[in-house]
């Protein structure tokens, strides 16, 4: 059940109404037969049970490993929950590694691949788990006693196709407290949700027809045709994903439950640590809090940390931080891993290349300040920072464009054939309508585009959207209340009017709802 299908607002709409009917003392038990229906809906009965057996397994060993008791059963757990995520959504990077390493040693190697069927959100809801478990087993918090309260906050369906990543502590009491219906917050929620289906159905769908369109046929495109439908795929991607959290945050606005925020405004970012500190927020932050620090602390990275001290001096950090550096390695990879457990990902699409580039600007920080000096460069002005966000978005298009790819040997046929047929007259020829889209669609497609990212400032400016720090009511009387409804209103002819999907559209198909 896709959340941009028709089956999926009836399903909403309906749960919403029973929420609200319900006595509040019954509310959060209306939100997860809801959860338990979508997930059964979207993934079947045996896959369910998957789910709920995984449950289950992390709330008893939540209940045993308080305050570090059972160490084994822990670590037991823990390694159970890597090996289904692996097991059911990164199984074939074996036999991919199998391989590579054969034709690396001149082998002719064949091995199985596998097709395997994954629950709904098992990428995200297994690393909730994770973390609730490693809180539980750190004294955060106590462990949930109520195995149905704990199952809906595994199982809230808002988050259980694409996140965000939450924390029990933080979600626990707007979860379980009753809500009183409020007028402002459902029409803020129906608002939010507006939006994402725009970026999906509008913009997203139409950029996606000419990006397959180029990915597919690599041969026949090239040159200014061909980066064009480089460039464009960050902006699919982020119209894509940022769509989907739209819906899923004002779904939840709508039960009076606010999930963290996923994006703020990447592509103003500087430099590539601020870039992925505005992209997929909560992902960043589990992997900082559950990976990075704990790496830095273990018994291994202290030994390496001491080891340095004595070679290089205490201020060694300063000039060359190496454990800071590995852990970010362990970090990386995962991170690579995790989007898409091949070696394109792993080593160019969402991993090691970016820790490459975050660390060189690391070790490069005094060579780069001693440059601006020389040359005098207000990093303040204008067009330096200016230059930072465009050299930013280059480098980040270039990792992802192996993302989409999934293939290092494509990712690098795309880039070669840039080089190759440069032409000048990419628009007035028709060479990017050959992408797939009429000219009609084409000018649909950029100006509700650009319309998008001119509102993501806007909104910061204007506060169109409600605050996640402010109440419905405060941020109500804040708005524009004629200008409000006129713009949504606008939106939601648009997305009834140009809600085209393109040429093989699957409603079911959000990029970032594969992981």
């Amino acid at each position: 059940m896709s959340t941009v299908s028709f089956e999926f607002l009836v399903f909403f709409v309906v749960t919403l109404i029973a929420y609200y009917m319900v006595p509040h003392k019954t509310q959060w038990k209306m939100l997860l037969a809801a959860g338990m229906f979508f997930f059964c809906a979207a993934s079947g009965p045996k896959l369910f049970c998957v789910f709920l057996v995984t449950c289950l397994i992390n709330w008893i060993a939540a209940g045993r490993v308080h305050k570090g008791e059972q160490k084994i059963l822990f670590v037991a757990v823990l390694v159970l929950d890597a090996a289904l995520l692996i097991g059911y959504k990164n199984l074939n990077f074996f036999p991919e590694t199998l391989e590579l390493l054969g034709g690396f040693l001149g082998l002719e190697v064949h091995p199985a691949y596998f097709h395997i069927a994954a629950p709904l959100g098992i990428s995200y809801y297994t690393l909730i788990l994770m973390g609730y478990l490693v809180d539980v087993y750190w004294g955060k918090y106590e462990p949930e006693q109520n195995f149905f309260r704990f199952l809906l906050f595994a199982g809230y369906f808002p988050q259980m196709s694409s996140g965000p990543f939450v924390k029990y502590d933080v979600q626990r009491e707007m979860l379980y407290q009753g809500k009183t219906i409020d007028k402002n917050r459902i029409f803020s929620g129906m608002e939010r949700i507006l939006w994402g289906f725009f970026k999906k159905l509008v913009v997203a769908e139409r950029l996606a027809v000419m990006v397959n369109q180029a990915y597919d046929n690599p041969q026949v495109y090239g040159g200014i045709t061909m980066l064009f439908a480089l460039i464009l795929f960050p902006f699919q991607l982020y119209m894509d994903f940022s769509g989907a959290m739209d819906i899923a945050l004002g779904v939840s606005e709508c039960f009076g439950i606010v999930l963290p925020e996923n994006f703020n405004r990447p592509f103003l970012s500087r430099s590539i640590a601020e870039f992925w500190r505005r992209w997929h927020i909560t992902l960043g932050e589990w992997l900082r809090e559950y990976v990075f620090y704990p790496v830095l602390r273990s018994e291994g990275f202290r030994r390496l940390k001491k080891a340095c001290k004595k070679k290089w001096g205490r201020g060694y950090e300063k000039k060359f931080d190496l454990t800071t550096y590995l852990g970010l390695f362990v970090t990386w990879f995962l991170i690579g891993f995790w989007h898409g457990g091949n070696w394109a990902c792993i080593l160019t699409g969402s991993g090691l290349y970016y820790w490459f580039l975050i660390t060189m600007s690391e070790i490069c920080t005094p060579l780069f300040t001693k440059m601006k000096s020389l040359l005098h460069i207000n990093d303040q002005s204008r067009g330096w920072i200016l230059w930072q966000r465009i050299r930013t978005f280059l480098l980040f298009c270039f990792g992802l464009s192996f993302f989409r790819a999934q293939d290092l040997s494509l990712g690098w046929q795309m880039w070669s054939g840039v080089l190759r047929g440069a032409k000048l007259c990419w628009m007035k020829d028709g060479t990017v309508l050959g992408l797939g889209l009429d000219g009609a669609d084409f000018a649909v497609a950029m100006i509700s585009l650009v319309w998008v990212l001119v509102m993501g400032v806007w909104d910061k400016a204007r506060n169109l959207r409600p605050s996640p720090e402010k109440s419905p009511e405060e941020s109500s009387e804040e708005k524009s209340g004629n200008l409000r409804k006129i713009l949504w209103l606008v939106m939601l002819l648009v997305v009834l009017i140009f809600g085209q999907y393109g040429v093989g559209f699957d409603s079911t198909s959000f990029i970032y709802q594969q992981f």
